[in-house]
């Protein structure tokens, strides 16, 4: 096989991994940043994220290193 198709295929697979993880890791209480990077580098990995069952703490938004008094000053 051509070693265009071969990495074509390849980042078809992760960007649709990383997708894929991007969404699910929400809903599984699981950070999604992590498992957005891992399954773009790994794709298999989003197989490993759908079989977690949903995690026990809530996955918090917020950033916890920003400094909210830091920010008042530039509004």
């Amino acid at each position: 096989m051509n070693a265009g198709v071969l990495i074509t295929l390849y980042l078809a697979s992760a960007l649709t991994a990383a997708l894929i993880a991007g969404v699910m890791a929400p809903a599984k209480r699981r950070h999604p940043g992590y498992w957005l990077i891992i399954s773009f580098l790994i794709p298999p990995t989003v197989l490993l994220l759908l079989l977690l069952p949903k995690g026990h703490g809530v996955h918090n938004p917020i950033d916890p290193y920003l400094d909210r008094d830091d920010t008042d000053d530039l509004v």
